[in-house]
């Protein structure tokens, strides 16, 4: 067998490197291989719902929200506070006419379509009128009304004929004189007389002489002094501590939140924006 040059060895190994580089040829009676679609991935929404039907007679509205003890709103009537993972449960006797709630936590919101619910249909026409029913009973007397008020006075009637005179009879002897009668009642108070003119000042008195100095007063209860604290530097929930023998007396969380007392600190959520704690000795 005749030896194969180096060079033609070299020259066929790049040709078979070169054919196996371009990129093979597709089948015209095979269809094209589907390319995977990547789909985008809906972010979390802000109020996520776990659950929403009627079971037993109750609503059960489960989910959670993404600021841990918020409070979550249904329908604007019914409220609720999550816990600190930010998990709700609603449990009550409650029915949407449409099946659907709206959900709302801060500036958050969504709707959520309850299960087991059939939305309310259109009012039907109104039905024949009844027979009427038998009489009732006849109640018991009721109390006599208030006694009305006196009419006005009638006009007086016309004046009667004079009778005639009789004749004049003997005079009478004179009687004797009567027991004397009691006292009359006394007669109604008179008005109060105008208010007279006010007379001219008097002279000025002399000065009185100057009194004994009184007892020394007792002393005052003693104040105590208050340390103030304030923190607005820190990630997260917010705490301060006293020092000492000190103890925390109050403490007021800045831009949101309520504070809580641990020993002798405080702290605030992370909604907050800082604290202030006023610290004394006992």
């Amino acid at each position: 067998m005749r030896p194969v040059p180096l060079l033609s060895v070299l020259i066929m190994a790049l040709a078979a490197t070169a054919a196996d580089a371009q990129p093979a040829q597709p089948d015209p009676g095979r269809p094209a291989p589907r390319r995977p679609v990547h789909r985008a991935q809906s972010p979390a929404q802000p109020i996520t719902v776990y659950d929403a039907r009627i079971e037993a007679g109750d609503l059960r509205l489960s989910g959670s929200i993404r600021k841990p003890g918020a409070i979550v709103e249904m329908d604007g009537d019914v409220s609720i506070q999550a816990d600190s993972r930010g998990r709700f449960l609603f449990k009550l006797p409650y029915r949407s006419s449409t099946c659907v709630v709206t959900l709302k936590s801060g500036e958050d919101e969504r709707e959520a379509t309850i299960a087991n619910c059939a939305p309310e249909g259109p009012p039907g026409p109104p039905g024949p009128q009844g027979a009427p029913g038998p009489a009732g009973e006849r109640g018991p007397a009721g109390e006599a009304g208030l006694k009305g008020e006196a009419g006005p006075k009638g006009e007086a009637g016309p004046k009667g004929e004079a009778g005639l005179k009789g004749d004049t009879g003997p005079k009478g002897e004179q009687g004797q004189p009567g027991a004397k009668g009691e006292a009359g009642l006394p007669g109604p108070r008179g008005e109060q007389g105008a208010k007279g003119d006010a007379g001219a000042p008097g002279p000025r008195g002399e000065p009185g002489q100057r009194g004994e100095p009184g007892p020394a007063g007792q002393p005052g209860a003693a104040t105590v002094a208050l340390r103030r604290l304030r923190k607005t530097d820190c990630a997260g929930a917010c705490a301060v501590t006293c020092e000492g023998e000190e103890a925390m007396v109050a403490a007021r969380c800045l831009g949101a939140g309520t504070p809580a007392y641990e020993g002798e600190g405080a702290s605030c959520p992370s909604e907050a924006t800082g604290i202030v704690g006023f610290c004394a000795k006992p």
